[in-house]
């Protein structure tokens, strides 16, 4: 919730699109979640995917790089979703702290993104006026 409210604060369009759909994803998840189980969770699956699909959107729009970090964190999730259906070696416990590992590391990204947001834009607006997003081109 800190990073969100740092990615209001601070960050730009890109920031705050990452930690709203962050947010939403989260509490998608919190929903469909079925503690005490280390089956696969395919909806939280469901989730991380479309979430993954957000980050690479913003990755391929912007030329920052904590975008293509966060957007490879979450491929690491979806790809521990898909070991835990590919493998039933693969213990509940790894499988959830996995989880809780990549979202930590994507929530990093985004907070990352957000506290040099303001420094990043400056350093664009004193270079070329019109390449700030949003801008119109005269």
């Amino acid at each position: 919730m800190l990073v969100c409210v740092l990615a209001a604060w601070r960050g730009r369009d890109l920031e705050r699109l990452a930690a709203g759909a962050y947010l939403a994803a989260w509490a998608l998840s919190l929903v469909a979640f079925r503690a005490g189980t280390g089956e696969t969770q395919w909806a939280v699956l469901v989730i991380d995917v479309a979430l993954l699909a957000g980050f690479v959107a913003i990755a391929l729009k912007t030329g920052r790089y904590w975008p293509l970090f966060s957007a490879a964190f979450q491929l690491l999730a979806v790809a521990t979703h898909l070991a835990r259906a590919l493998d039933s070696a693969v213990s509940g416990w790894a499988y959830q702290t996995a989880g809780i590992i990549w979202g930590y590391l994507v929530i990093f990204a985004i907070g990352y993104g957000a506290l040099t947001a303001p420094k990043r834009y400056a350093e664009i607006e004193a270079d070329d006026p019109s390449d700030v997003p949003g801008a119109t081109r005269r």
